[in-house]
């Protein structure tokens, strides 16, 4: 076991229980599940700005809140993010039983191990690419030095390079985007209110 050190071993950990875990769900029900994840954020991004004023009326919330457009735009995009999650999650396993129960049952496990196997490693990939990007100027030994970090190194390179640079931007102009509706005071915009009329000429 030269080597190897605990990194490699929690690798290992996550892509097993990664091919187990879909295994025993079926390949239908977890990429279901990947699009109610999908759709969930999609839903909430449209309807966290019409929630919003509900959400700033919860008993409680609204103390939280304090008045602030932004913050009660992001819980309406919580809100409706956690029930549209919740309604896929009520759905999926109603598609997903119907293929298990068929004679297609044992092909729908047999891809979910395999897309488990992909998932885990996936995972694993995106996990390396946060740390080269975080851990710039102080490396960690025990990972730099594991043989993960050596056989995950070409995927990686190939993954960072598919990942634009920009993507803190991309997520900036998204949030903006999604709090555009809120003047730059973080009170929202009235637009029912007329704009003043213009001042009378003097004679």
């Amino acid at each position: 076991m030269d080597g190897f050190t605990i990194i490699d071993g929690i690798v290992a950990v996550v892509i097993i229980l990664s091919a187990i875990l879909a295994y025993a769900r079926g390949f239908v029900r977890e990429s279901l599940a990947i699009l109610g994840w999908i759709g969930a954020a999609v839903l909430a991004f449209i309807f966290a700005p019409t929630v919003r004023p509900m959400v700033a009326q919860v008993p409680g919330l609204n103390k939280f809140l304090a008045d602030s457009c932004e913050l009660a735009t992001i819980a309406g995009f919580a809100a409706v993010f956690a029930l549209a999650l919740v309604l896929f999650s009520i759905i999926t396993p109603l598609f997903s039983s119907v293929v298990q129960r068929s004679a297609l049952g044992g092909v729908d496990q047999g891809m979910g191990f395999l897309f488990g196997v992909a998932r885990g490693i996936l995972l694993v990939a995106i996990a390396f690419i946060v740390y080269d990007r975080v851990m710039t100027s102080q490396p960690v030994a025990v990972v730099d030095n594991s043989r993960s970090a050596q056989v995950f190194e070409r995927m990686r390179g190939q993954m960072d390079q598919q990942i634009p640079q920009d993507a803190p931007g991309w997520v900036v102009s998204r949030y903006e985007q999604l709090v555009r509706s809120c003047a730059p005071t973080g009170q929202p915009v009235d637009a029912q209110t007329p704009p003043p009329a213009p001042a009378a000429p003097a004679n």
